[in-house]
């Protein structure tokens, strides 16, 4: 009887052994099986949402995020509309008004580690600096495996480890390996609010790298801050202000059945706008706005190294506000700093504070010696604002910019005014000739061109005041830059022992642009002047000679893109090839 009962036992115990090895064994030899999602009916039901303050819900805004480009017509309203009633008090700190400009700072986290890509989803960003490039996810270096579409990568620290890369077949059976083992452990099953369960290696969306110009059309089209159902997509403006601009096309991005385009103007993003087969929103174009700023600055590193002089120079479209500098540093401005101080003078006309007729008598803190003929005046002399300005813009008189600074507040009040327009290293705290008791009395090329930009399209003080001041600065007849330009422009320049500076808009054929050089510690003094004037006609020729592309149309839209889409592809396939024989 017990032999009977020990050989069932054995029995048992050999079947359910003989079952489990059976079972194991399947799921060894076909492991796809289990990785076959399971197809089941998706219930949806709308869920209505309270925003009333009792709901306890926190929401980040109602409204979209503000435009990030100071781009209008000289239509629009000026920079300054909403704060012209907000004028500092006699013992406000002239940084007051001034905005936090941490980012500009060269310890800053933007400097140190420099954007070179933003990925869609989960904020990861490519930051690259001289010590190579790392992978960012909410401003922190990355550690773990991470996705490009191309297969895993491991980062540790921001710093990618090629040994530990995987390729897309490597990365797929993972995934069929790490749901096998999933379903072998007692896990609850998950339960997914509004996101549909991925049992094989997917992306979530089709990114392709792409790049060509669009000449925007629509005004009534959004500007988004990534594609829709990306992480973090906002409303970032309207097309209203970009109509006629030319964009660069840098990324084509299809999700949920649309194709959404990454465009920038000139160096800067601008967002995402939806793309259109039927280029009826946008005309396609040879011209990018990215290469001509490149060609700029071919230009003008080729020509700095020939002027007798520590030089530095910046360009501006005025048509897009794109921008591009070389050595732009701190440099003593000399006479150019009069055009901040006239920009101020402007601003309080607007506001009532002054009038042109307004009369204002000289002091003896006024009277310097160098420029100008005020300087014969003794202290106590009456002269009308108007006439005061006269005499900065055409004779550069440095006792009547004193007496302007004075009438204005100082750099209490134009210091503020030029941080408020973003000309964030632009100081004018003092005098001229006083030294001694000056504050910070600077600026850069990249600034005053800036500022002459958006004089021409009316955002310093806006219409009719910046339109005025143009006016006044044709008066000018001394000029470096303007010399070999036979188009309309305005310049304010300054000389000193070390420096000869200029600074220019100039209004061609195929568009406007602003120009400023700045120099210091001359060894031919003498020659530096005429070197600036050739420096300027250069760019002047590359302006001119690559704009003239937005006036010659792609007459074929579809065969255009299909070979742009063709080239692209065989870049990709060689890029692709050049790393994998790196990684071996």
């Amino acid at each position: 009887m017990e032999e009977r009962i020990i050989d069932r036992w054995f029995f048992v115990l050999f079947t359910i052994v003989g079952i489990s090895l059976s079972f194991f064994t399947f799921l060894l030899l076909f492991p796809d099986y289990l990785s076959k999602p399971i197809e089941s009916p998706i219930h949806y039901s709308d869920y209505i949402v309270d925003l009333s303050s009792s709901s306890g819900y926190i929401l980040e805004d109602f409204k979209p995020n503000q435009d990030t480009f100071d781009i209008k017509t000289k239509v629009d309203q000026p920079l300054l509309e909403d704060s012209n009633e907000d004028v500092l008090g006699e013992d406000m700190p002239w940084f007051y008004y001034s905005p936090n400009v941490a980012i500009v700072s060269p310890s800053s986290l933007a400097n140190r580690y420099p954007v070179k890509s933003r990925e869609l989803l989960n904020d990861f960003t490519l930051r690259k600096n001289a010590e190579g490039s790392f992978l960012f996810q909410f401003n922190e270096p990355f550690t773990g495996w991470h996705d490009q579409g191309k297969g895993l990568t491991y980062y540790e620290k921001g710093r990618e480890i090629r040994t530990f890369k995987q390729g897309n077949t490597r990365a797929s059976d993972w995934q069929v390996y790490g749901n096998w083992i999933r379903r072998l452990l007692p896990f609850p099953r998950e339960r997914y609010f509004f996101v549909k369960s991925q049992q094989s290696y997917s992306q979530q969306y089709n990114s392709f790298d792409i790049k060509y110009g669009i000449v925007y059309k629509n005004p009534q089209e959004i500007i988004l801050s990534a594609p829709p159902t990306t992480f973090g997509s906002k409303v970032r403006s309207t097309t209203q202000n970009y109509v006629e601009m030319p964009l660069d096309v840098i990324e084509e991005v299809t999700t949920d059945n649309e194709v959404w385009l990454h465009v920038k103007v000139g160096y800067n993003d601008l967002g995402w706008l939806k793309k259109d087969d039927s280029y009826q929103d946008y005309v396609l174009t040879y011209y990018s706005e990215t290469t001509l700023l490149d060609k700029i600055q071919e230009t003008l590193n080729a020509y700095i190294p020939y002027i007798s002089a520590n030089t530095g120079a910046s360009f501006v479209n005025n048509d897009s506000m794109a921008q591009v500098s070389v050595n732009n540093q701190i440099f003593f401005p000399a006479s150019t700093q009069k055009i901040y101080v006239l920009g101020e003078v402007y601003h309080q006309y607007k506001t009532g504070e002054l009038f042109p007729e307004s009369v204002y008598y000289t002091t003896w803190d006024d009277i310097v010696p160098g420029a100008g003929t005020l300087q014969d005046f003794p202290a106590g002399s009456a002269f009308s604002i108007d006439y005061l300005v006269n005499q900065v813009v055409s004779i550069s008189d440095n006792t009547a910019a004193n007496s302007l600074i004075e009438v204005v507040g100082g750099g209490n009040r134009i210091t503020p005014h030029m941080h408020q327009l973003g000309l964030y290293d632009t100081y004018v705290n003092g005098k001229y000739y006083h030294r001694d008791t000056n504050g910070l009395f600077q600026t850069t090329p990249a600034d005053a061109a800036r500022y002459f930009a958006l004089l021409y399209n009316s955002q310093v003080n806006g219409e009719p005041y910046d339109d005025q001041l143009i006016l006044k600065l044709m008066q000018n007849s001394h000029t470096y830059i303007r010399t070999y330009i036979p188009v309309r422009s305005w310049n304010k320049s300054g000389s000193g022992e070390m420096e000869q500076n200029d600074v220019a808009t100039f209004v061609t054929p195929y568009g406007s642009y602003s120009l400023a050089v700045y120099t210091n510690y001359p060894w031919n003094y003498m020659a530096v002047g005429e070197q600036m004037a050739a420096l300027s006609l250069a760019v002047y020729n590359t302006f001119n000679d690559y704009r003239s592309l937005l006036w010659q149309p792609v007459e074929d839209p579809e065969s255009y893109m299909a070979d742009l889409i063709y080239e692209q592809n065989q870049a990709q396939v060689e890029e692709e090839s050049l790393k994998d024989e790196e990684v071996e």
